[in-house]
């Protein structure tokens, strides 16, 4: 009994000699400058990831997209300037209502966020109306003559009636007092007056009703009836965003329904922003004139 006692005291104080063996390795020089390398080579290895993302995909350099529309195109490169941005025209379009080079389009949009030295992309409003050939209207229905006009963007100013054996149909266009041919270029948006046939004796037509209309759709409709627009009275309008809201209240002479005027006659019209001034009439059915 004491030879095997002997033996397992032998074992465990071997056992013990190797574990403390074990332990003057693990935590000898050598192992600790091994593993401080170590520890240095995967610092930086994270911070030299952390300065690539930093330094070429400038993830802190993100800025929000300021709005841009109705600046004009100077305007809007200052503001981009600011911002660390850049502005590239894109494309133009014809607005006849918005100055030229005024930002009518942008992208990306207001309030989106984007990397520092983005490319913004404009489009603005044409400076100048681009140019159109005057359509062959010539012996043709007013009625048609005008549809043809307006598929053109050509918009119509005076009626003026001459005798001829063509009733009611264009004889002639003129834009200032001059006569045009069919196929000249002219700029859209441009106001051109027709010589429309009255026939022999000269026709008289029923006075449309013009209340609760803005001064364009009038035109449209005394157009289409042979007839133009006259004085035109606004009562409370003090800018043209007031003008474009206003309405007609009275119009002269008043549309009776037994009443006729000459083809060619004008209508004079009174404008308002009170809607209350409109007097009692189908504000709708008169609007659907227009389109019909």
């Amino acid at each position: 009994m004491q030879f095997f006692r002997a033996q397992e005291e032998l074992l465990y104080l071997r056992a013990s000699i190797f574990e403390v063996s074990m332990l003057k390795d693990i935590f000898s020089k050598r192992f600790i400058l091994h593993f401080a390398l170590a520890l240095v080579a995967v610092v930086a290895a994270i911070a030299g990831s952390y300065y690539y993302l930093q330094t070429y995909t400038k993830q802190d350099s993100v800025v929000s997209v300021p709005s841009l529309e109705g600046y004009d195109i100077v305007e809007a490169e200052a503001v981009l300037k600011e911002y660390t941005l850049e502005g590239i025209v894109v494309d133009s379009l014809y607005l006849p209502e918005t100055r030229g080079g005024q930002i009518v389009d942008q992208e990306p949009k207001a309030a989106s966020f984007v990397k520092e030295n983005r490319k913004i992309y404009l489009t603005i409003s044409r400076y100048s109306s681009p140019m159109v050939k005057l359509p062959n209207i010539e012996e043709q229905t007013l009625a048609l003559a005008l549809a043809k006009l307006s598929s053109y963007g050509i918009e119509v100013g005076e009626l003026i009636n001459k005798p001829s054996d063509c009733t009611d149909c264009v004889i002639g266009v003129l834009i200032d007092n001059k006569e045009i041919e069919p196929g000249t270029p002219i700029n859209k948006g441009l106001k051109v007056d027709l010589l429309v046939g009255e026939g022999a004796t000269g026709e008289k037509i029923s006075i449309p009703v013009l209340f609760g209309l803005t001064v364009d759709e009038a035109q449209q409709l005394v157009n289409r009836a042979g007839l133009n627009i006259g004085a035109t009275v606004y009562i409370d309008c003090e800018n043209a965003a007031d003008s474009t809201a206003a309405r007609i209240y009275r119009q002269l002479p008043h549309p009776n329904p037994n009443d006729r005027i000459m083809m060619g006659s004008s209508v004079d019209v009174y404008l308002s922003e009170d809607l209350t001034l409109l007097p009692n009439a189908n504000i709708d059915s008169i609007k659907a004139q227009i389109t019909h």
